[in-house]
């Protein structure tokens, strides 16, 4: 789904405060969506859909406010490398929940 698209940005650093604590990271792909949101890639090469959606939530997070975007305008998703499965998890986690989770 990926090889007629033009990522937005690839390797996108980020550095976020959740819970009181600096959490870093590199979003794999960002690519623009017609509708002027954005989707949030993580490339995976193994062959299970076993990824953390924990991850696309704080990556989706990351994007939205470091590039002052509405959370509601940015999608996630995994995308298996080796079936071409695209995976978006629903319900992904706001900041709140996300802290919630972190401060544990």
């Amino acid at each position: 789904p990926f090889a007629t698209r033009v990522p937005h940005q690839v390797e996108a650093p980020f550095a976020l405060v959740l819970a009181g604590q600096v959490v870093r990271g590199r979003i794999d792909a960002v690519y623009p969506e017609p509708d002027g949101g954005f989707l949030v890639v993580d490339w995976k090469t193994n062959r299970s859909a076993s990824a953390d959606p924990l991850q696309l939530g704080i990556y989706r997070l990351a994007w939205a406010e470091l590039h002052g975007v509405p959370l509601e305008s940015v999608r996630a998703a995994f995308y298996y490398v080796r079936t071409g499965e695209l995976v978006e998890p629903t319900g992904l986690p706001d900041r709140r929940a996300l802290e919630a989770m972190l401060a544990v």
